[in-house]
């Protein structure tokens, strides 16, 4: 059986004041240190095969609390990072709606359709997070674990259902959720959608990411 993990990162304060990430550098806030480490708990009774990440710092932390948590070596994959907001990166939401209106609605409403200016696309993103997916999920079986960011996770989730890119604000993931696939007679099954029993035992906060990518 293949069997993979998709972890959201735990929060950081641009996620908190919904400031949109992309290929900035954000830290984890106190909050998210702390789901980071629920969700490194989540996994000590699973015997995981290795952990891959996004590269950026809020995802790699994320990712290593699950590693010391299993002792299992974490590798940085570019294919797992955060959609490339271009001009829009560091700005709120309020300043983009301001600034590019016709395309922050489309962004809302028709996501598929978004290029950002100076970044990437849903398609460019499903595409590269597709790839890294089955190099790194092998499909000969094993248990993998895979740490990424919201964009990237629901556009890849698509993917694995074979749904139009169209349907990727159907998924709602908060920060430090797990969400499980498992390859079945080939194709490919969810068996938890934004797992957070792990942060409600911890009495960790679950935030409500709505209206934050």
């Amino acid at each position: 059986m293949t069997q993979v993990f998709l972890i959201r990162h735990g929060e950081t304060e641009w996620n908190r004041l919904g400031i949109f990430r992309g290929t900035s550098e954000v830290p984890l806030n106190a909050t998210g240190k702390r789901q980071a480490q629920a969700a490194g708990r989540y996994f000590t009774a699973i015997p995981l095969q290795s952990i891959y990440s996004s590269p950026r710092a809020r995802a790699l932390e994320t990712a290593t609390a699950v590693s010391q948590a299993t002792g299992k070596a974490v590798a940085g994959d570019e294919g797992f990072a955060d959609i490339d907001r271009g001009e829009w990166e560091g700005l709120s939401h309020e300043k983009v709606k301001e600034r590019w209106p016709a395309l922050y609605d489309s962004w809302l409403y028709a996501p598929k359709e978004v290029r950002f200016p100076g970044g990437e696309t849903l398609e460019t993103v499903q595409r590269r997070a597709w790839q890294a997916f089955r190099r790194v999920s092998g499909g000969a079986g094993g248990t993998v674990a895979i740490v990424s960011h919201h964009v990237t996770l629901r556009a890849l989730l698509c993917g694995l259902l074979d749904l139009d890119l169209s349907h990727f604000r159907q998924f709602e993931l908060v920060p430090a959720s797990v969400s499980e696939v498992r390859l079945e007679h080939g194709i490919w099954v969810i068996h938890h959608l934004n797992d957070t029993r792990h942060l409600a035992a911890g009495g960790e906060e679950i935030a409500d990411s709505k209206n934050k990518a």
